[in-house]
């Protein structure tokens, strides 16, 4: 296994089975870049491809930061629903992106299973489309879009902070993903709506941030009116 890796015993919470799973060593996640949706570069390896867990035992799949938080009600829809078509395989060990982008999108399925939050399909759905960013595949934006959606639900219907995301942060991905996507339009709005919030001045960085965005998505705006 390569050195910036190591490896990790927990318990699964659907099978009670101890499993092996993969984690980059904190001195290897030096950020080279970072994309204004919070996509992170990494000069060496990159931990994002890590960050979904699963049991080659049954099938459970999830962020590492939740795989061990599953309720009993939720344990016992994956057991019923997930576990009796599993076919085993391994997860551990260095992964290329399509074995990331196969645990994230187990730890997608098993979200369905579970009727999820939107907040932790949103999380999922972000990093899936990050994944196809670094491939260069156009199936990028197709998670950009679930991702959007996701986030809307979330704040509209969720009560802040969403484990680490604050409501203005999620205004402005929001906007950001809007622009992503196209939809200038959108994303003006939700960009207006953040700089022009009062309790999101207190964090500089997300308002400079926030205000070259309206004004990128201004600009895009103008384009889209005259290419009609």
């Amino acid at each position: 296994m390569n050195e910036l890796l190591y490896s990790k015993e927990v318990v699964c919470p659907v099978c009670s089975k101890k499993i092996e799973v993969t984690k980059v060593k904190s001195k290897a996640c030096v950020v080279s870049s970072k994309d204004t949706d919070f996509c992170v570069y990494y000069e060496s390896i990159n931990p994002l491809f890590y960050e979904a867990w699963v049991c080659e035992n049954c099938g459970y799949a999830a962020l590492g930061e939740k795989f061990e938080e599953l309720s009993y009600k939720d344990a016992k829809k994956i057991k019923d629903e997930i576990s009796p078509f599993w076919k085993s395989r391994k997860f551990s060990g260095e992964r290329d992106i399509d074995k990331a982008l196969e645990a994230y999108k187990l730890a997608l399925f098993n979200l369905q299973k579970i009727e999820a939050k939107a907040s932790d399909f949103a999380k999922v759905c972000i990093r899936i489309a990050w994944l196809y960013r670094l491939n260069n595949d156009e199936r990028e934006f197709e998670f950009l879009r679930h991702a959007l959606n996701f986030y809307v639900d979330a704040y509209n219907n969720e009560r802040f902070p969403i484990n680490k995301l604050d409501e203005y942060t999620c205004m402005y991905l929001i906007g950001e993903l809007y622009r992503r996507i196209g939809n200038a339009e959108d994303a003006v709005v939700w960009f207006s709506k953040l700089i022009n919030s009062p309790g999101a001045r207190a964090n500089k960085v997300l308002m400079e941030a926030a205000r070259e965005q309206y004004h990128l998505a201004r600009s895009e705006k103008e384009k889209n009116k005259q290419a009609i």
